[in-house]
């Protein structure tokens, strides 16, 4: 398996559990904010998507500027739910066309941090979903869910662990609430 497909696994096993938190946040928390000035709840979820589809993209083509992604305004969380998944898709058949050597090629950005290899972007996308989906477990415990139970078959579908790496993981139904 080559770098690129190795990075999509790994990125895909936490937009994975993303998905899952966001299908478990009731619909009175979407615009929760856990400070003024923070994003909003969907709008946090809607950051995440965006900008990894953007970072990936860029790191595809070489083209395009860094920056904040457009938000749409959602009325449910089925709506953010349903946006986050239509990026994971796009984003997946991005990220699945990538190549190794596109990773090596020279991303002329201005910002003097992102200069290099365009696996530098890759990697500032994995790194920032992490980020904000940490933020995003922190935001859903904060608005009152309390019973976050995530199966680990979700690894499983994303290729990443294989069933004797997982076998001794205690089942997510004997987990206790978190």
């Amino acid at each position: 398996m080559g770098k690129a497909a190795h990075l999509m696994k790994q990125w895909l096993r936490h937009r994975l559990v993303l998905e899952q938190l966001l299908d478990n946040i009731p619909e009175e928390s979407i615009h929760f904010k856990p400070w003024d000035g923070a994003m909003a709840l969907g709008d946090l979820a809607q950051h995440i998507a965006g900008s990894t589809d953007m970072f990936i993209t860029i790191a595809k083509s070489g083209q395009g500027q860094i920056g904040m992604p457009p938000m749409v305004k959602c009325g449910t969380m089925a709506e953010v739910a349903g946006i986050v998944r239509r990026f994971t898709e796009k984003t997946k058949t991005t990220y699945a066309s990538l190549t190794d050597e596109e990773l090596e090629i020279e991303y002329d950005s201005p910002h003097p941090n992102l200069k290099g290899p365009r696996m530098q972007l890759v990697t500032i996308a994995n790194d920032h979903e992490i980020h904000h989906k940490g933020q995003l477990f922190v935001y859903a415990r904060m608005a009152v869910c309390r019973n976050f139970r995530f199966s680990f078959k979700l690894w499983e579908k994303a290729s990443l662990i294989t069933h004797s790496a997982v076998s001794h993981i205690v089942p997510a139904n004997s987990l206790p609430p978190f």
